[in-house]
């Protein structure tokens, strides 16, 4: 079993582990209305097919459902598969995967638009996860790395707790590097104390 492998069987382990109750626990009300807020300044259209890479237990897709419309496709992945349990709650219609960001199961080129919220620091290998994030979307698509918090309070929380302790979203030149690698470009990154917005184009 490599490092990564392990690394990953424990963080699954601990994410089936506290599935129960997560969002009641991490996302009270008003945490999900700046959800809101920060979903309703992306370029979405009504149709759109988008995938919520770490979606947990799919916390954003009734703000994506009104995004996209009824005529949206919602694609929902996680690497543990007792949080993606909630997802049907969430939006019926939403196809949920039970894989990692750094192996996603769809064919190239399939999807407008790519989230990734509060999940990208706990990726083992994330040079993969962006060259996948690049080969699942559409040209001309975007992918977003959102927080609700800055990088330095992220990484401050996750070394608070033994399970994700070294999930850490890198540096600003890590992460252009990252995904300039991968084949994106037009990379924009805005932080504040109580957001992180990335995003790169294809």
């Amino acid at each position: 079993m490599t490092r990564n492998t392990e690394r990953d069987a424990k963080r699954r382990e601990f994410f089936d582990s506290c599935a129960n109750g997560w969002e009641d626990r991490n996302y009270p009300l008003e945490l999900r209305q700046k959800v809101g807020e920060m979903l309703s300044c992306l370029e979405f259209s009504e149709g759109m097919t988008v995938l919520d890479v770490g979606c947990g237990q799919g916390v954003l897709l009734p703000f994506l459902r009104r995004l996209v419309g009824d005529s949206g496709r919602l694609i929902a992945l996680d690497a543990s598969a007792a949080m993606l349990g909630g997802v049907a709650e969430k939006d019926a219609k939403a196809l949920a995967l039970h894989a990692l960001a750094e192996k996603i199961p769809l064919i190239d080129e399939y999807v407008d638009m790519l989230l990734c919220f509060s999940a990208f620091p706990h990726f083992s290998d994330k040079a993969a996860a962006a060259i996948e994030f690049f080969r699942v979307l559409k040209p001309g698509g975007k992918a977003y790395v959102l927080h609700i918090g800055s990088r330095e309070m992220i990484n401050r929380h996750h070394d608070a707790h033994k399970a994700v302790e070294g999930d850490h979203l890198p540096c600003e030149h890590g992460m252009r590097t990252l995904f300039t690698k991968a084949g994106f470009s037009a990379i924009k990154l805005d932080e504040g104390e109580a957001h992180y917005y990335f995003s790169a184009l294809k």
